[in-house]
């Protein structure tokens, strides 16, 4: 029986779906880096990424409150909320542990990284061990699948913890993620190799 502070492992894909697209990632991270994007220079900000990429990130993130309009040295921009300067230490999280573990592999860029943890924080063998429904992580038939079937060692599981901690933190005091991402068509792989 789940406590009432336990998240359901639906709650937590849910939230990835929707924290894993990369211009929300981008956008979230760019902001947090560097400060407020003036509205005119959004796009030029994100050459790398589509005209769609670019517009999906922004629509989401004010769509769940993470940007809001403001004003920076007259202009017109885009800036973090509480809950996206939040979310941007979840995102920063994921990828210090993805570095430090090599995963999904040795080289990567930040929105591969920050995707395939909050995946891979999505499995249940993962979620079972890290939400403590096995008993100790080492030791236990679950635990050892972890360590067997998607992670290195009992270290990356245990360093696992920070991100998981911060992103399910973040789903707790932003339950507003919606049932599924209307933007996202359904099945749509989240970071490569891993399932969804």
């Amino acid at each position: 029986m789940n406590r009432p502070d336990t998240l359901r492992p639906e709650q937590v894909t849910r939230a990835v779906g929707v924290l894993s697209y990369p211009g929300l990632i981008r956008l979230v991270s760019e902001i947090d880096d560097n400060g407020p994007i003036p509205r005119l220079m959004l796009t030029r900000t994100f050459s790398d990424l589509t005209r769609h990429q670019v517009g999906h990130g922004l629509a989401t993130a004010r769509a769940y409150g993470l940007v809001r309009a403001g004003q920076h040295a007259g202009a017109p921009c885009h800036q973090l909320t509480e809950a996206g300067a939040e979310l941007a230490e979840v995102y920063e999280s994921a990828t210090r542990w993805a570095r430090a573990h090599h995963f999904p592999a040795r080289d990567g860029d930040f929105v591969t990284r920050v995707q395939a943890t909050l995946t891979l924080l999505t499995q249940a063998p993962v979620l079972a061990a890290l939400t403590g429904e096995v008993h100790d992580t080492v030791t236990t038939d679950a635990g050892q699948r972890v360590m067997d079937g998607l992670l290195p060692d009992t270290e990356a599981v245990i360093a696992l913890r920070l991100p998981w901690t911060a992103l399910s933190q973040w789903i707790k005091s932003n339950p507003s993620i919606p049932a599924t991402d209307p933007r996202r068509p359904a099945g749509t792989a989240l970071a490569p190799g891993l399932a969804a």
